[in-house]
């Protein structure tokens, strides 16, 4: 015997509702299939939801697109051999007797031993910038030689230029992550809408005999089913 299933996922439920409320307005004619205040509230409810999904469609589409861009790699890159290079050549000038080994401590660095970090996170790039920046004045403004190839300001300037597309990223993440609470927080009222609009269709056809009615239902959105050794297959029109 034919039974319905409510849609499961988002553009599924866009479609159902779509179907209904357009089929209720033939040739510019309300058919009265369904009551005035469902149709209305099932209209209002899909542009809103309509709205919702595409914002939120739009958000992944952004943000995938521009964490996968090659300008975004390329800068994080040149950031991360900065940061890791400028460590080294200090570490090293520390090793020679040209840096007091105290000083280690400016960048955040253990005094005990000549151990550099790793440094392979979007998070301890930035992190580490930031010591060697803080580091580099307080050592220079003890009157300490700068560090040469690379500078802290070579440093800081591939540093800045990846971290200002890193807090973009960021803030397209939390955009994207708010766009899915407000659709899944929609989600189980638009299911309702659905129930209640099916429901009518079906009292309003529940005259006609067996496939007739089933056809009709169908054209208002509503997807029957089969189970013919328990094979489900959808009813079409």
């Amino acid at each position: 015997m034919p039974y319905r299933r409510l849609p499961n996922t988002d553009q599924a439920r866009i479609r159902a509702l779509k179907m209904a409320v357009d089929s209720c307005v033939q040739g510019g004619v309300y058919t009265n299939t369904l009551k005035h205040n469902t149709y209305a509230t099932a209209k209002n409810f899909l542009e809103k939801f309509e709205r919702e999904v595409s914002i939120y469609k739009k958000c992944v589409s952004e943000q995938s697109s521009k964490r996968g861009n090659a300008k975004y790699e390329a800068a994080f890159k040149s950031a991360r051999m900065y940061v890791v290079h400028f460590l080294q050549v200090f570490s090293m000038s520390v090793m020679r007797g040209e840096i007091a080994r105290a000083k280690r401590a400016y960048y955040g660095l253990s005094v005990e031993d000549d151990s550099l970090p790793t440094i392979a996170l979007e998070t301890s790039v930035l992190e580490w910038s930031n010591k060697i920046v803080d580091g580099e004045r307080k050592r220079q403004g003890e009157g300490g030689v700068p560090i040469y190839n690379p500078t802290m300001g070579r440093v800081s300037v591939a540093c800045d230029l990846f971290r200002e597309m890193y807090e973009k990223q960021q803030r397209l993440q939390h955009s994207t992550a708010e766009s899915l609470q407000r659709v899944a927080a929609m989600r189980a009222e638009c299911d309702k809408i659905i129930l209640a609009v099916w429901q009518e269709i079906e009292t309003a056809f529940s005259g006609l005999e067996g496939k007739e009615r089933l056809k009709k239902c169908a054209q208002y959105g509503i997807i029957y089913y089969t189970r013919p050794d328990r094979k489900k297959k959808s009813v079409t029109a």
